[in-house]
């Protein structure tokens, strides 16, 4: 799938025309019509703009496989949101930076090879 397919599932998804997601980015509704038809591609921060408009992520809007993605993304996001041991770590996690983050990994999978 495209950029343009799924850029236009996620904009429907929301219920938004062409016309209010291109206000609410501040480009034209015509650029909007050439994502979805045309095969154009929006510069990193207009994408940047459109995935905050939509509630998603870059991720979704550039996958291969949308429908997929967003069910896999969805599933994450309950799994943590639903324990609170997930959640608690989730949101240690996302104060680190990614050096720190590799550490804990490396340092959690050394202790499971030890058990």
């Amino acid at each position: 799938m495209t950029f343009g397919k799924n850029l236009k599932k996620a904009r429907k998804n929301k219920g938004f025309t062409q016309k209010e997601l291109a206000e609410i980015v501040g480009i034209k509704r015509s650029t909007i019509a050439g994502y979805e038809s045309k095969d154009q591609e929006p510069s990193y921060k207009v994408l940047k703009k459109i995935s905050d408009a939509l509630d998603c992520s870059i991720d979704s809007l550039l996958a291969h496989d949308y429908d997929n993605y967003i069910i896999s993304e969805t599933k994450i996001s309950k799994e943590i949101l639903n324990n609170q041991e997930l959640k608690t770590f989730f949101n240690e996690m996302k104060k680190m930076d990614s050096n720190n983050i590799s550490f804990y990994r490396r340092l959690i999978k050394f202790i499971e090879s030890e058990k």
